[in-house]
């Protein structure tokens, strides 16, 4: 079961790039469907996801996180003790129920949390090792491929995972965001500086990792020059070498026979 996490700079094309990807191998496409998961994992509401969503804290950038409260998802999922409770989303509180294991939290840091047991749940669908049931796996056998939210940390230790990075140029990011959003090039300009601000913030506060770091990837793509369906075809190329080349002995002597 191929599991590709491919984290992206805006404008690079890594959304368009994942899609193709997931279609070439059969498999879910989890983007903002990682947020519905989540949202269904804790019955946190999906909006107050999508507001926390690849961004780290910032009480200068956004001073209404130091009042605007929010509901704390649960650290355990399988706990939903607390999910009644609201803090502001950049402060410190301490946080009760069972199943949280420190006595203090951020409910920024809990959403990160929440969001990589929920990319960890999903990557292990279908997995015997980890206990599923063989309806579950007969539907996750094909794979996922995760867009962002640091699926590359989150996944880290995961065997035979393939992580991607995608980039791009300042000036080719900026055609493709004016060309995708309809905006000058200024506004284009500023909507990458805040995306690569709020993507290394969140990348740094919560994986304490570099966002941009090629040695925290496996493969990183740029597409400058690539279309989409060319950095696909590679990403899928290199899926495929990976499987192989972790397939088990077995299994590799029983497809020879």
């Amino acid at each position: 079961m191929p599991v590709v996490t491919i984290g992206r700079q805006l404008g690079s094309g890594g959304e368009e790039i994942a899609a193709r990807v997931a279609q070439l191998l059969g498999a879910r496409l989890l983007d903002r469907e990682l947020l519905v998961g989540a949202s269904e994992r804790s019955g946190i509401p999906l909006s107050y996801l999508e507001d926390l969503d690849e961004r780290g804290r910032s009480m200068w950038r956004r001073p209404i996180d130091l009042f605007r409260q929010v509901p704390l998802p649960p650290i355990n999922p399988d706990v939903p003790d607390v999910t009644g409770d609201r803090y502001p989303p950049t402060g410190p509180f301490r946080a009760r129920g069972e199943g949280l294991v420190s006595p203090v939290y951020w409910a920024a840091e809990a959403y990160a949390t929440l969001l990589a047991r929920t990319m960890q749940a999903e990557a292990a669908a279908g997995d015997p090792a980890a206990g599923s049931s063989p309806a579950s796996s007969a539907g996750a056998a094909a794979g996922v491929v995760i867009v962002g939210r640091c699926g590359n940390e989150a996944l880290a230790t995961l065997p035979g995972a393939l992580h991607v990075l995608v980039i791009a140029g300042q000036r080719r990011r900026i055609e493709r965001v004016m060309a995708a959003d309809g905006v000058n090039a200024y506004d284009a300009r500023d909507r990458i500086k805040d995306s690569d601000r709020r993507r290394a913030a969140y990348a740094r506060q919560f994986y304490k990792a570099g966002w941009l770091d090629p040695v925290r990837y496996d493969l990183t793509v740029t597409t400058d020059k690539l279309d989409f369906d060319a950095a696909a075809g590679i990403v899928v190329d290199a899926v495929q070498r990976l499987t192989a080349a972790t397939a088990p002995a077995e299994s590799v002597a029983a497809a020879g026979s």
